[in-house]
């Protein structure tokens, strides 16, 4: 029986009867189910062993027959790719069962402790250090005043040289799973895609971060894409967890670089060249009335999001990339301001994620043509407050600044949605005064670019909101 051919089982349809996504159902039957197996089973891909469908059926809360899977338990045949020749669908070795359980308990006391952890990769860097924001900056990266986001050119490289470090270093594959009991996982997305996978979890194309010059001002940019970052960077990550914290997530040792050996090879934090830079464009966004202010914030869902689930952060917030792969939308969206209008749009106002694959977005219409006659008339005011590394993961970060009327911004909040595809937008509005922003700051619940965004925006209060 081909794929085309196998009939379609219940498991879905019980599923989401139930308002249960995959997660949650790989979540209630426990390790080494996955979100990934879940869903091969809805598509007909693979059939669960008999004790696995009995697990379910109490899980969904239905007979077994009620699952609608046939009655021999052996997998529907269908090319698969060569990490599943490695995996059995439903029993593994013991032993790299084992490599894998550890691998996510790490992971999640990763995603439970980012703020604490954020903190302590700052402390490997303590002269870049962007105060307690778990951010740590260049030299020269910190402007001495808000930049007009219009006075920036952003130039970009296509022939910049490759970054030398890949994610595929055997210092970096200390920290993957085993694959089979002859071989690990090759990179960290795979291990993300086939162990871990949040609801959004694609490779695409985006602006890699070269170099920023506040003198000219300048910022510059070659290529890069999702993934490739991501090998990096969460090895990093995981390594700090791995070695700083004890299986209940706490502290269990002050490590230095001689403790964490990737981070070691990555070397200076600030030399683009040995690796890719991908950075997201943070903005805070400030309501302004009269000598009141007060700001956004968004709590990122860990089940949908692949780094800072759970925190806080300023809104809107996304990675520096084109809305397609287009040459007219690669050429309009080399530009902050058009990847700040589209996560405002996407973030707040519900519109669907320009993913990469569709046409380029109409600039000239909707919200977009609303923000842009906003700023013409000086009534929305949009500032870079610098650039830094999330010390954690040494991911880049763009801190912004917009600063909104009110009028204009109350015309767009009628329209503001309570969900997102990353998380809940925050019903409460926070007051932008000292204590509401130092309060915040102490919490522990702002994720780093938020918490630079919160901490640089203070400093500069009277230049951004002058009386």
């Amino acid at each position: 029986m081909t794929i085309a051919e196998s009939p379609p089982n219940r498991l879905r349809h019980l599923r989401e009867a139930r308002s249960l996504s995959q997660q949650e159902v790989a979540d209630r039957l426990g390790s080494p189910v996955t979100a990934h197996q879940v869903s091969r089973w809805e598509r007909g891909q693979v059939v669960p062993q008999p004790r696995t469908r009995r697990a379910l059926a109490q899980v969904l809360g239905v007979p077994v027959g009620e699952l609608g899977f046939p009655a021999s338990s052996t997998p529907v045949p269908r090319p698969r790719s060569s990490a599943e020749d490695f995996m059995a669908d439903d029993e593994q070795d013991p032993r790299v069962q084992k490599s894998q359980e550890e691998w996510r308990a790490t992971r999640q006391l990763l995603n439970a402790n980012r703020h604490a952890l954020s903190q302590t990769a700052a402390g490997l860097y303590p002269h870049a250090a962007l105060g307690h924001t778990g951010l740590i900056a260049g030299p020269g990266w910190i402007p001495d005043a808000p930049v007009d986001l219009a006075d920036i050119r952003l130039v970009e490289d296509v022939s910049a040289a490759a970054p030398m470090l890949t994610g595929g270093e055997r210092e970096a594959g200390r920290v993957l799973p085993d694959l089979s009991l002859m071989q690990s996982y090759s990179r960290y997305t795979r291990a993300i895609r086939d162990l871990a996978p949040p609801r959004l979890f694609e490779d695409r194309f985006a602006w890699r971060l070269l170099g920023v010059d506040w003198a000219r001002p300048r910022m510059l940019f070659g290529e890069t894409t999702y993934f490739s970052c991501v090998d990096v960077f969460e090895p990093v990550a995981h390594e700090l967890a791995y070695v700083a914290l004890d299986a209940d997530g706490h502290p269990a040792a002050d490590p230095t670089l001689r403790d964490l050996p990737y981070r070691r090879l990555v070397g200076d934090p600030f030399a683009f060249a040995r690796r890719p830079v991908m950075p997201a464009v943070s903005t805070l966004t400030i309501r302004r009335d009269g000598d009141r202010a007060e700001f956004l914030l968004h709590r990122r869902d860990p089940r949908a999001v692949a780094a800072a689930g759970g925190m806080l952060q300023v809104i809107p917030s996304g990675i520096f990339q084109p809305s397609s792969l287009l040459p007219a939308a690669r050429e309009a969206d080399f530009d902050l301001w058009r990847n700040i209008q589209r996560e405002f749009s996407e973030e707040l106002l519900g519109m669907a994620e320009a993913d990469g694959h569709g046409q380029p977005v109409d600039y000239a219409s909707g919200p977009f043509a609303v923000l842009d006659q906003a700023q013409a008339e000086d009534r929305l005011r949009v500032a870079c407050l610098g650039v830094a590394l999330d010390a954690l993961t040494l991911v880049g970060e763009i801190l912004t600044v917009m600063v909104v009327d009110s009028d204009v911004f109350d015309g767009l909040a009628y329209d503001f949605v309570d969900r997102n595809d990353e998380g809940q937008v925050m019903a409460e509005r926070f007051p932008f005064t000292e204590a509401g922003v130092r309060g915040l700051l102490d919490s522990g619940r702002v994720a780093p670019a938020g918490a630079g965004c919160l901490e640089l925006a203070w400093r500069w209060r009277d230049e951004l909101l002058p009386a």
